[in-house]
């Protein structure tokens, strides 16, 4: 009975941890499309991707003049990723012009554009899925005019490897994605490729659960 107490003392802790947690992490958006709208400037979303031999990601947003921009570039912490890096570059409205000869083949002719190469800034680590990152690129600035702009994710050297960009400051959260926070974890740590701990880690959990309920129930037969 002991132990029952314990796994729902447990079990509630997480619930009422949960929110606070959130408080401190991004919004998570998965995907492997070629082209992805970013919904707005200030909300901070978190972009899981998996940059594929030689592929170019492309972010999209409607700006204003004098809009905050913030885009920052992390690398997951993962063996075989220590010194994996990406250039991004933002076309817009008002932007000066950049040396084409670094940019990948396809990109906006009509649009300045400014060049974003890797550097090292600040490691990060996202206490919800107790995940750590390696910092790039950080960008903050105000956009110059209205209008379309592109995000522009790849490596030159046309490597695969993965990164999470994130965009914005508000942590911006509704009570329904209370429910969508185990998921979240979940594709996280498949995203850091952490499968088969994960599966060991549920077998071990679902035996103690076992364990437990066929001790309760020969208690009272």
């Amino acid at each position: 009975m002991n132990q029952l107490r314990t796994l729902l003392f447990v079990a509630f802790s997480l619930i009422a941890f949960l929110p606070t947690s959130s408080a401190s992490a991004h919004y998570p958006i998965w995907g492997n499309e070629a082209t992805t709208v970013i919904p707005n400037l200030s909300t901070s979303y978190a972009f899981y991707r998996d940059l594929k031999t030689g592929e170019v990601d492309v972010y999209t947003f409607e700006g204003k003049a004098g809009q905050q921009l913030h885009a920052g570039m992390q690398i997951p912490a993962v063996k075989g990723l220590e010194n994996y890096a990406v250039t991004m570059v933002l076309f817009g409205p008002g932007l000066p012009e950049a040396d084409h000869d670094q940019l990948p083949p396809e990109h906006p002719e009509d649009l300045g554009d400014l060049i974003f190469l890797p550097k090292v800034t600040d490691d990060f680590f996202e206490p919800f899925t107790q995940t750590n990152y390696w910092g790039r690129q950080d960008i903050d600035m105000l956009l110059p005019e209205t209008g379309p702009y592109y995000l522009i994710v790849w490596n030159p050297e046309s490597q695969p490897g993965k990164y999470v960009l994130d965009t914005g400051r508000a942590e911006v959260f509704e009570l329904a994605d209370l429910f969508r926070f185990p998921i979240w974890w979940v594709q996280v740590q498949l995203f850091f490729g952490r499968g088969p701990y994960l599966l060991s880690g549920t077998a071990g959990l679902l035996a103690v659960i076992g364990a437990v309920i066929y001790r309760v129930r020969k208690r009272r037969s």
